[in-house]
């Protein structure tokens, strides 16, 4: 019995120590997508055409249905930290804020790391893409977007410059950028930006 007793007591430590490690892999995950609206258009600068971004696995949060959270959950808007910086942004005449969300995920080491989806329109504003999220040694968020613009289309008559011009035009940012936890970063492209911040769980 004594045995019996001990084996027991051994099985629920380890249980605990499993449920804890689980929770310290989960974090949640915010980032903010804006247009730099000052660039677009802009003609000193050649940009090639480029396929569509490759999203297959990606998948979308599901929406936030009430806590506990889950894993590939959305977050609630009164979680989210970025809302103040969403803010200055949408009053700019600079810049359009695309994206901001946020959602929670287990982030272990790169071979085992699911991408998460990113899509938005927004006034002639394609986004479409995803983020991933690692951990090896430190963080790491590797985003793969592409923003594409489409002008007002051209009116019947219009010459052929002018239906030329109306081609959509589209940009891509893949980066791999190592991170610390709780801190905010910056992802900088000509066209558009990210703001991304990591947090633990019980952050």
């Amino acid at each position: 019995m004594p045995g019996l007793l001990q084996r027991s007591l051994i099985l629920a430590t380890l249980s605990s120590l499993t449920a804890v490690a689980s929770a310290a892999d989960l974090y949640k995950v915010e980032m903010l997508v804006f247009a730099n609206e000052s660039g677009i258009g802009t003609q000193q600068e050649y940009w090639p055409d480029i396929s569509p971004v490759d999203t297959s696995g990606a998948v979308f949060p599901r929406g936030w249905d009430g806590y506990p959270l889950e894993s590939f959950e959305e977050l609630p808007r009164n979680d989210l930290r970025l809302s103040a910086d969403a803010s200055r942004l949408s009053r700019s005449a600079d810049y359009r804020v695309l994206y901001h969300g946020g959602w929670m995920q287990p982030i272990g080491g790169k071979s085992q790391s699911r991408a998460v989806r990113v899509k938005a329109s927004i006034d002639g504003y394609e986004l479409d893409g995803s983020m991933s999220v690692y951990r090896n040694r430190f963080l790491h968020a590797q985003p793969n977007l592409q923003l594409s613009h489409y002008r007002p289309a051209p009116q019947a008559g219009s010459s052929a410059e002018e239906t030329q011009a109306y081609r959509p035009s589209a940009w891509l940012l893949q980066d791999a950028r190592r991170m610390r936890s709780n801190e905010i970063h910056y992802i900088d492209h000509p066209h558009m930006g990210i703001l991304l911040i990591i947090r633990a769980v019980d952050s």
